[in-house]
């Protein structure tokens, strides 16, 4: 579990414990400049080079991504994801966004092809395809240590305004 205030960590250790009764529904606006702070934080060894989020208007999220790819060398793409749907815990853990622009012609054939490849590389509970990105919810915080939370959640959704990753949340204790 990441460093945090012994309140917080004693929140997360037994959540159930501390949070019974709550029933919380949260709108959580997250900007721009906090996005890319979380993101610029991944590790050091990882072959991405630059992944920035630019919300926008109409539930669209622009990621500015360079990767050093193996054989092809260096790519750089801006490729718009546009979330579908809301989470629903537990019948449907799977965060889905549709890739809808950002990869050129003969990037599908090379992300088809080394789609095993990929899969390796990415972390466990990330889907990526030529046409979506899916984000297994409960196995990613599971492996950020936040396992413990997974049996709150209820709903998560994510829309976006300008500047702006908006996150729909609601947590039953």
């Amino acid at each position: 579990m990441p460093d945090l205030p012994p309140p917080l960590q004693a929140l997360l250790a037994d959540p159930k414990a501390h949070l019974a009764g709550t029933d919380i529904k949260l709108v959580l606006p997250l900007a721009r400049t906090l996005l890319n702070e979380i993101l610029a934080a991944r590790p050091a060894d990882t072959p991405v080079e630059e992944l920035l989020l630019d919300p926008d208007a109409d539930d669209f999220l622009h990621v500015h991504l360079e990767v050093q790819a193996p054989v092809i060398g260096r790519v750089r793409r801006r490729i718009t994801l546009r979330p579908q749907g809301a989470v629903a815990f537990p019948d449907q853990p799977w965060l889905h966004l549709d890739i809808t622009d950002g990869f050129r012609f003969i990037d599908k054939p090379i992300l088809k092809l080394m789609q095993g490849q990929l899969a390796d590389k990415l972390p466990r509970g990330i889907e990526l395809t030529a046409d979506h990105l899916r984000l297994h919810v409960p196995a990613l915080l599971t492996a950020a240590g936040y396992q413990k939370l997974v049996p709150l959640l209820r709903h998560l959704q994510l829309s976006s305004r300008p500047n702006q990753l908006v996150v729909h949340l609601h947590l039953s204790a």
